[in-house]
């Protein structure tokens, strides 16, 4: 908690010192974006999901925030694709079962996700103040952290600190095509600083999964103009 209370106040003091630069309390065009490149630094907060998975296996993944950032150009007043990379750990709980469906195990970690994604928003208003809708493609990696082999070593010669051994031990991972779309609104402060809220939903093309899980995902936009 004490990280993310951090990384907040960090995003919002960087969102305060560009809405306070010279020149950017006149709020006239605002909503002029076409033609503009944006970068994007977006917090997250994904809902708890539950989906079963082959035999009877289930995983109860925990509702967490996660952060990211991006960049995104605005072909139009009310056309923008954009480029996003976010990235989330949350606690799960998972059950294993064997062939003929008794559980096998129950076991607890932490899941890591890192998304890459494309993301095309239509923004139905030409002014400051617009609602808008999104539609996403991309590709998900997910690291469970739970051991899948034995340790192993690797050593290396640092110029500064000489020889250096290390140990990791290898993870259970996945990755899978997501889609999705959101609804949303957008208020442009000024010419250079926006911000942005949205609910979006995401479904996940796992291979394993007796049907497609989707999640539930609040986002903040803070949004930095670049001319």
């Amino acid at each position: 908690m004490k990280n993310w209370s951090k990384a907040i106040a960090m995003v919002m003091v960087l969102a305060t010192a560009w809405a306070a630069m010279p020149g950017t309390a006149d709020s006239g065009g605002a909503g002029q974006r076409a033609g503009t490149w944006e970068f994007f630094l977006p917090l997250t907060y994904t809902e708890e999901v539950d989906f079963s998975g082959e035999g009877g296996s289930e995983v109860e993944i925990n509702d967490d925030f996660g952060f990211g950032f991006g960049f995104g150009y605005n072909f139009s007043n009310h056309f923008q694709l954009n480029g996003m990379f976010n990235w989330a750990s949350r606690g799960y709980d998972a059950t294993r079962t064997t062939e003929d469906g008794a559980v096998a195990a129950r076991y607890s970690n932490d899941l890591e996700t890192s998304v890459l994604s494309l993301n095309g928003i239509y923004y139905f208003l030409q002014g400051a103040f617009t609602p808008f809708i999104s539609g996403t493609v991309g590709y998900t990696f997910f690291d469970t952290n739970i051991p899948d082999g034995p340790p192993q070593g690797a050593c290396w010669w640092d110029p500064w600190y000489g020889y250096i051994c290390t140990d990791y031990t290898p993870t259970k991972t996945d990755e899978a095509f997501t889609y999705g779309g959101g609804i949303g609104l957008r208020y442009d402060i000024n010419r250079y600083f926006a911000l942005q809220g949205s609910y979006n939903k995401t479904w996940v093309d796992f291979d394993n999964a007796s049907e497609t899980p989707d999640f539930s995902t609040w986002k903040l936009d803070f949004i930095f103009r670049m001319f």
